[in-house]
């Protein structure tokens, strides 16, 4: 089968591995515009239902992650100065230009083509499928903004949604060892963060203010270093002193965003397939982008499979369609309502209750039971935090255990599972 990839970041890429996996003799391109090397943002977060997914698929990539990943073990919700309030959960960071050089290495090694610093040509969704003819699949990897899909918007159902808060991704030197939370009350409104480490000298740091925030602290009026140079004073509670740290641009006005809630009715016109922020975008304050991406990637080489002439691809995509998006439907749900808590958390934090705010910021995707408010209770003590500590760390030895002894795909097929992950 010939296929072709249209982007390079996970969803690309994992598509890619996952076919010259299932049979070398796929003709695989990914064609990726940017540079080798050069990509957009800072850490990203993951668990180990993503590593189990990976080495059922291919062992090589997901020890190379695992290897490369650094552990956040608990979250922490401070608000200004005040002492932190710790809740569980624990999971992996990684680099995203790291994660994507580990892919793109892999991808290589297994014989895809790899066509960085080039647009993919725009025809080649097209012409539509023709009977006797080998297999030609199209896979829409192109992320968000996805130009591949912008052409086919009605075929595919495209919905676009603004987010209400502005947002901006930055890195700073301080070490967030626990997934941190932080609250700041400006004067002007509130603004929090969310910060992670996701190697040994930097943190993904993200700002979320609401609209109100936004404007009343200027922020639409500064470039890329005031903006940040302000940013680390306001949230100096949790960076006590840290520089924050600018992209790929120092000059430009600061790039904040609004999150562009993307869904499709269908993931598939023709011979094109959609994956990964191309076929649906799920809020960064649930951090599943990535592993998202990559089922997606595995459950389209599934369903791929056995399809040979081009006349049969319509049938396997559509198995696809019919699949995998009920199967991420759950997790989507759970970030609707996370995204919707962050949106208007002021009431919590003008009541002065941190233990109740930390409490329902971790029920914010579903309801928790009874008793892990107890548990929520007890994990303010510190014996009770080394006791979750020392069960998190057990739990990833007997994951990673469980993952040397099971049967990658390549070796007996194993049916697409949706990543709905641990908690955070």
């Amino acid at each position: 089968m010939r296929v072709q990839c249209i982007g390079g970041g996970p969803a690309g890429l994992y598509t890619a591995i996952a076919l010259k996996r299932q049979d070398p003799r796929h003709d695989v391109t990914v064609w990726e515009r940017n540079a080798r090397g050069v990509t957009h943002g800072w850490g990203v977060v993951f668990w180990d239902d993503l590593l189990d997914e990976m080495h059922r698929v291919d062992p090589a990539s997901a020890s190379a992650v695992r290897d490369a990943a650094v552990v956040w073990d608990g979250q922490a919700v401070q608000v200004g100065r005040r002492s932190p309030v710790f809740l569980g959960g624990a999971g992996y960071a990684i680099g995203r230009q790291r994660l994507l050089t580990l892919l793109g290495d892999r991808a290589e090694a297994l014989g895809v083509d790899l066509r960085y610093a080039t647009a993919a040509p725009e025809d080649l969704a097209g012409p539509g499928l023709r009977a006797g003819e080998p297999a030609s699949l199209v896979v829409a990897a192109d992320g968000a903004g996805s130009g591949l899909r912008r052409r086919r918007t009605e075929e595919l159902g495209t919905r676009l949604a603004a987010g209400r808060n502005r947002y901006l991704w930055s890195g700073t030197p301080a070490l967030f060892s626990t997934f941190t939370f932080g609250f700041v009350d400006t004067g002007s409104g509130w603004i929090w963060c969310h910060a992670y480490r996701f190697d040994e000298t930097t943190s993904t740091f993200i700002v979320e203010a609401p609209p109100d925030t936004w404007a009343a602290l200027g922020f639409a009026d500064l470039a890329t270093p005031a903006c940040l140079d302000l940013l680390a004073e306001i949230f100096d509670p949790v960076l006590h002193g840290a520089p924050l740290l600018a992209g790929r641009s120092e000059d430009a006005r600061a790039p904040w965003q609004t999150f562009r809630r993307v869904t499709n009715e269908r993931w598939c016109d023709g011979r094109l397939a959609l994956a990964g922020d191309a076929a649906h975008t799920t809020h960064f304050a649930i951090g599943s982008g990535t592993r998202l991406a990559l089922g997606d990637a595995v459950a389209l080489a599934e369903h791929v499979r056995e399809v040979e002439l081009d006349e049969h691809l319509a049938a396997a995509l559509a198995s696809y369609d019919a699949r995998r998006r009920p199967e991420i439907r759950p997790l989507q749900d759970e970030a609707l309502r996370s995204s919707a808590w962050f949106e208007d958390p002021v009431g919590l934090l003008e009541q002065g209750d941190d233990l109740g705010l930390g409490w329902s910021l971790w029920q914010r995707r579903r309801r928790a039971p009874a008793w892990r408010w107890y548990l929520h209770r007890a994990s303010q003590h510190a014996p009770m935090r080394r006791v979750r500590t020392s069960a998190g760390t057990l739990r990833r030895h007997v994951r990673a255990r469980r993952r040397r002894w099971s049967v990658p795909l390549s070796a007996g097929p194993a049916r697409p599972r949706a990543t709905v992950g641990e908690e955070r």
